[in-house]
């Protein structure tokens, strides 16, 4: 929840920007004057966004991004991101702005409005990031890219989000990669302490194999845990539609309770509840119960995060 909530931030960041891209495109081919926003709620794949529609004066403006034709091939939310995964060369990007754009714009203009959305992109990409961060969530989702020539296909983009010690949430970046695995994301560790990211406190992943010595070649003081909700999720999965309400309120109290004492207190209830019914799923939880509690550790103002 946390990781879709941000990742709606940037989306909504990036949309905007796109959308006053188009005006300025549009008032350069055909004249016409600014005359201010209106509000409008738009749904993406990461949720609801609320941005400011450009328009002009002599009401003859529509963004492109908003017709239908635009909005049924691919989510916008999708489009956002992809633009501005690391992975992303000039050419896929122009091939985006073509096909959500081509059919209004010459070339130049099409060219030119790439050239200046690409300019933000790698302000993006290589800005600075904060030197410290308590907790840094690595995650992976699919998404929709438009191919010219080719259509819609799915691809992996995975991106970092760094929480401060204060509790503030931030995006250091998307990623294209062609398969998730401990050593792809070894590389955007190292990515990110080039951009100046140098002490984390905690690394929160799924359980992929080899993650947390990926983790300590990069960042040997930091700490790993497997993350909670992937681990609820695949429990759930796992057990008989009649028993998950039962099962996810057991599963509460172990990432819920006020302490490390309490959850494991309510992980030995979970075994005398659940342990003859579904003994492996119980057996998971026990065994990778160092690195699903290790958050208890840290102070508790952090712990919703």
């Amino acid at each position: 929840m946390i990781l879709r909530e941000a990742v709606r931030e940037t989306v909504t960041q990036v949309l905007q920007a796109l959308l006053n891209a188009d005006r300025e495109a549009f008032l350069r081919e055909h004249g016409g004057r600014k005359n201010g926003y209106y509000p409008r709620k738009l749904e993406t794949a990461f949720g609801q966004v609320e941005l400011s529609i450009p328009r002009d004066r002599e009401g003859r403006y529509y963004p492109s991004l908003l017709q239908p034709y635009a909005r049924r091939q691919v989510d916008l939310g999708e489009v956002a991101v992809a633009l501005y995964a690391a992975g992303v060369s000039q050419r896929k990007a122009a091939e985006v702005m073509s096909l959500l754009l081509g059919h209004r714009y010459t070339h130049e203009t099409i060219s030119a409005l790439t050239d200046q959305v690409l300019k933000e992109v790698e302000a993006f990409r290589h800005r600075p990031i904060p030197e410290d961060m308590a907790w840094v969530y690595l995650d992976g989702f699919f998404l929709k890219v438009l191919r010219e020539g080719i259509g819609v296909e799915r691809e992996a983009v995975y991106v970092a989000l760094g929480v401060t010690p204060g509790g503030q949430r931030q995006v250091l970046g998307f990623w294209l990669l062609p398969t998730e695995s401990a050593t792809a994301w070894e590389e955007v560790l190292r990515e990110l302490w080039q951009r100046g990211l140098r002490r984390v406190l905690l690394f929160i992943t799924d359980g992929l194999p080899g993650m947390e010595e990926a983790i300590r070649r990069v960042y040997p003081l930091a700490q790993w845990q497997v993350c909670v909700v992937h681990r609820v999720r695949s429990s759930l999965a796992q057990v008989r539609a009649r028993d998950r309400a039962l099962l996810a309120q057991d599963l509460k109290g172990i990432y819920g309770a006020r302490s490390r004492v309490e959850a494991l207190e309510a992980l030995e209830r979970l075994k005398e509840a659940w342990g003859s019914r579904y003994p492996s799923l119980v057996a998971a939880w026990w065994e990778n119960s160092g690195a699903l509690l290790r958050f208890y550790d840290y102070p508790q103002v952090l712990w919703p995060y």
